[in-house]
């Protein structure tokens, strides 16, 4: 039986290679892209909201909108090789601005693997920086290998950091 941890060596090396067709088929069933884009929906509209707070409303507006127009660009690029490592490390408005990874963490995907039950993996990231905690959730595909099922993100805590950051 090959072990989880051959999944993430493999989703390491198919992202160091950047091959994305070899990355949508070991990631494909977690659904990354609808919920990254989720996500970064709820920022634009908390990003509207204080714009519009503040007196902004033009500049809200076309914030909005133009960034609207960006979710499913950005979506895919956070659930795809080019943003994953940003993805998983909780680092979603990080990912526009900048491609610097740190060399240790989730970043890496350096994480701790725990057993959920005999079919199912949970890989615990830890971001180095925030100390905010990600997973994903690896399940038995056959008698023999894994694939990942699923990932579940610090909502809360990216959701106040950012909120944080349009306050100031």
């Amino acid at each position: 039986m090959r072990q989880p941890v051959v999944l993430l060596d493999e989703l390491k090396t198919t992202l160091d290679n950047k091959d994305e067709a070899q990355w949508q088929s070991l990631t494909g069933t977690a659904q990354v892209q609808p919920y990254s884009k989720a996500m970064l929906e709820s920022l634009l509209k908390m990003k509207y909201a204080a714009d519009w707070e503040q007196g902004n409303r033009g500049d809200a507006i076309n914030s909005y909108y133009a960034g609207q127009e960006q979710l499913d660009v950005i979506s895919r690029q956070l659930a795809g090789t080019e943003g994953f490592r940003h993805f998983i490390c909780g680092d979603l408005t990080g990912f526009l601005h900048t491609s610097e990874q740190s060399a240790e963490g989730c970043w890496q995907l350096d994480g701790v693997v725990r057993w959920v039950s005999p079919v199912e993996v949970r890989v615990l990231f830890v971001n180095p920086q925030t100390g905010w905690q990600s997973s994903l959730l690896l399940q038995r595909d056959g008698l023999f290998s894994w694939k990942v099922a699923a990932a579940d993100l610090p909502v809360d805590e990216i959701l106040a950091a950012y909120q944080q950051r349009l306050v100031e």
